[in-house]
């Protein structure tokens, strides 16, 4: 394997994805001893690399304890709900102006609908596919800055804890929105697309309310 002992930006883009794909989950611990032995550098540049991926709020570092895949709370999903709305309402808006295909977000939406109509629905599946689908409307914008600003809020880490207690309507209701999101574009009706997106995530938002007057 190659050393990155000089090389921390790439081991802090390793390791940020690995997180984002769910490969290390919420909460796992990382260890400096095994990443080191991985990237075949001492435990100092391990230390910058996990300083680094604590600043993108994607790992909380405990004295005396370790560091760890950062678990989000509540008030940290409703803040993100909330900055996602405007961002992907804005996105939709672009993507009108730019003509874009919606042959990849249709294809997402398809992929969506097959993996909710499973007898034993994979939650992990269905929120990487969902995932792919926001962030293609994002993509779709072919604006820089919204797309980084998008990637910041790493959205897909511990996706699965919210989808994984859909009930049957609720999953209806969610593939009927994604459905009309893609029927919106291809209308190309920006007013209409830009006001559902913002009400579509403002529903979850409410959802996750919901969820946390329960515990």
């Amino acid at each position: 394997m190659k050393n990155h002992a000089c090389d921390i930006d790439s081991m802090v883009e390793t390791i940020r994805l690995r997180i984002l794909k769910g490969e290390y989950v919420p909460g796992v611990k990382l260890s400096e001893n095994t990443l080191s032995k991985e990237f075949e550098c001492s435990r100092t540049p391990i230390r910058e690399v996990l300083k680094r991926l604590e600043q993108d709020r994607l790992v909380t570092i405990l004295p005396h304890s370790g560091s760890y895949v950062h678990l989000r709370t509540y008030e940290e999903n409703k803040e993100i709900t909330e900055i996602r709305a405007y961002l992907e309402a804005l996105a939709f808006r672009l993507a009108c102006e730019r003509n874009a295909s919606v042959s990849v977000l249709s294809l997402l939406c398809d992929q969506m609908e097959m993996q909710l109509k499973a007898a034993n629905v994979d939650y992990i599946c269905y929120g990487q596919t969902h995932f792919l689908f926001h962030r293609q409307l994002i993509e779709l914008s072919n604006n820089n800055l919204l797309f980084e600003l998008y990637d910041r809020l790493n959205l897909n880490n511990a996706a699965t804890l919210f989808y994984g207690s859909m009930t049957e309507e609720e999953k209806h209701v969610t593939m009927e929105e994604h459905r009309a999101i893609v029927d919106a574009l291809v209308a190309r009706d920006a007013d209409k697309g830009e006001s559902f997106m913002f009400t579509h995530l403002w529903r979850k938002r409410e959802r996750l309310k919901a969820m946390n007057s329960k515990n």
